[in-house]
């Protein structure tokens, strides 16, 4: 195409794109109805008519991979099939997609009879069925067990809705209202896209517009390139042990090499062991998204959301590997090995950009899915409450405390507790920062975050740890972080559950679950950290003055920092480990 956009135009229709799928996420928010919707578990993206990402408005950043994977199969499905009004659904983790109840609706975008692209949304669904509620059990050996599978369908035709499936969707689940209610919601957004688009192009014209798209495409690429070029050629590795494979079986081992060839970079997980018979595995769109999203942070941030972005990466995951497995292979709680390849990405990435990346967080986001019976007409008998611990510490900065991860963008943000008790029979008893938890260094990495729960009716509690027997890592001398716990509390006796990455329970009217997360890596020595820092830690209740003492080597009284017996400690500190 001849067609250039000038460097002004380009940015506003950069900006537009952006826009429209904001206004697509602000849709989804007004009109879902699963407080997992409502709180923004989902994406919105823009596609080009030959199956490329041109934009990403609201949500997380690694769903950008879902709908890179799923074009493809839809594409060739539907050659010459498509009309206006048209809304496809899918949540086939083998048709390129994540788990069953992350489900996308794409929208063909029609100009003047002319199929331009797609308007697409993601969300995570509050159930599909099976034998769990929520659909994120570790224990399913197939996915079968996991619940209903959808292929590339469509749910509207022509703007009719598929009044079949619907009926099928929603005798299949257990949260009927909710899940339907989210589609209707996804449905709607999806038209809001489809309008921002055709008002653009009427606007700039159909020449100008691909041309713009094909412009942003080559710029996130050469961004990308450029960043990649600056490390030094080389095979950078990272090795992990996954602590268990979800039914009580061994750890696994997980093989990562990153291979920087020039301008490009090949993400290898030869290695990491076979497929296993539970529901850990890691499909190969989402093992993909993963390495996609961590690149696309270190290398670039404020390059246009695109698939220029994924253009100088090649993503290996054998065949019949835990990161890509075999069909029927169950994969609902992919969610902590998701989190674990990101970790072993940035662990490699500090070896090939060394100084610019930061130690390990809480291992990912944790959950609560609580399931409970006798719910009155309408209300939802499933609770599905996603919330994180926070960041490691950064080369020049602590790790930040009770937020989420890094990577989940504002994706599933915690559900506020005011919410959660008025619509949920459940009480929060607590929620905060345990003390004396984030690992030491030279910057500290963020607090454990533990959240009481307190049930009021009788029902399933499943509880999601990414990290269990393993602690976040440390980098550049910081200390790893600390461990997770759960415990259970019932008729005043407090008994902790055995290290496991879902904790599976029922739970009866009274009990409580305190949820510990872990804490997050610390970057640099301690003993290098300004005692002005550690002293505002224990000021603020984030430390004590005995740890302070004992891990930093400050010594604190009054409020004040003793700074003559500080130095004379931190020295015999330094002498007694030379």
């Amino acid at each position: 195409m001849n067609h250039s956009v000038d460097p002004i135009l380009l940015e506003v229709i950069n900006n537009a794109l952006t826009a429209i799928g904001d206004e697509m996420g602000n849709t989804m928010k007004r009109t879902a109805r699963s407080i997992t919707a409502r709180i923004g578990d989902f994406s919105t993206v823009l596609v080009d008519a030959r199956g490329r990402v041109i934009a990403q408005g609201q949500g997380a950043g690694f769903h950008l991979g879902y709908i890179r994977g799923v074009m493809p199969a839809l594409l060739k499905k539907f050659a010459g099939k498509l009309r206006p009004g048209d809304i496809l659904a899918s949540n086939d983790p083998y048709g390129g997609l994540s788990h069953l109840p992350d489900i996308v609706l794409l929208a063909p975008i029609f100009w003047r009879d002319t199929m331009v692209g797609f308007s697409t949304l993601v969300t995570h669904h509050s159930d599909i069925g099976g034998r769990f509620p929520g659909g994120q059990s570790t224990v399913c050996a197939e996915i079968y067990e996991e619940g209903l599978r959808l292929p590339c369908v469509k749910l509207y035709e022509e703007g009719r809705p598929n009044q079949a499936l619907l009926e099928v969707i929603a005798g299949n689940v257990r949260t009927p209202d909710d899940v339907i209610g989210d589609l209707e919601g996804q449905a709607a957004a999806c038209r809001r896209g489809i309008r921002g688009v055709q008002e653009l192009i009427d606007k700039y014209g159909l020449a100008c517009f691909e041309a713009a798209v094909a412009q942003l495409h080559r710029y996130s690429e050469r961004v990308v390139r450029g960043e990649i070029a600056k490390i030094a050629d080389g095979e950078y590795e990272w090795d992990e042990h996954f602590e268990e494979d979800g039914v009580g079986g061994p750890g696994i081992r997980l093989k990562l090499c990153l291979k920087v060839r020039g301008d490009s970079i090949i993400v290898d997980f030869t290695g990491s062991d076979p497929q296993v018979k539970s529901a850990i595995n890691v499909p190969y769109s989402l093992t993909c998204s993963a390495a996609y999203i961590c690149l696309r942070g270190v290398l670039a941030a404020d390059a246009p959301a695109n698939d220029g972005l994924f253009e100088p990466v090649e993503v290996i995951a054998p065949k019949g590997c835990v990161l890509n497995p075999n069909f029927p292979a169950a994969i609902g709680g992919r969610g902590m090995m998701l989190w674990r390849i990101c970790d072993m990405m940035f662990g490699a990435l500090a070896k090939a950009m060394p100084g610019r990346i930061f130690a390990a967080g809480e291992g990912g986001i944790s959950s609560l899915t609580y399931a409970y019976g006798g719910v009155e007409p309408g209300a939802s008998p499933v609770l599905t409450d996603w919330y994180g611990g926070g960041w490691g510490a950064r080369p020049n900065k602590d790790g930040i405390d009770g937020v989420n991860s890094l990577l989940s963008g504002n994706g599933g943000s915690s559900v506020p507790v005011e919410r959660l008790e008025v619509e949920f029979p459940i009480l929060m008893e607590a929620y905060g920062l345990m003390p004396d938890t984030g690992g030491a260094g030279r910057y500290r990495g963020c607090l454990s975050v533990y959240r009481t729960y307190r049930f009021l009716k009788p029902g399933r509690a499943l509880i999601r740890t990414c990290r269990t027997t393993t602690v976040p890592y440390g980098l550049d001398g910081g200390a790893n972080g600390t461990p997770f716990r759960v415990v259970l509390e019932r008729g005043g006796v407090h008994t902790d559950f055995p290290p496991q990455m879902l904790v599976d329970a029922q739970v009866g009217p009274e009990d409580a679950i305190m949820h510990q997360l872990p804490g997050g890596g610390g970057y640099g020595d301690p003993l290098q950290r300004d005692p002005a820092m550690v002293l505002e830690d224990v000021l603020d209740e984030k430390i004590s003055p005995g740890y302070a003492q004992r891990v930093y080597g400050v010594v604190i009284e009054g409020g004040a920092v003793d700074e003559l017996r500080t130095r004379a400690l931190r020295g015999s500190m330094r002498r007694a480990r030379a």
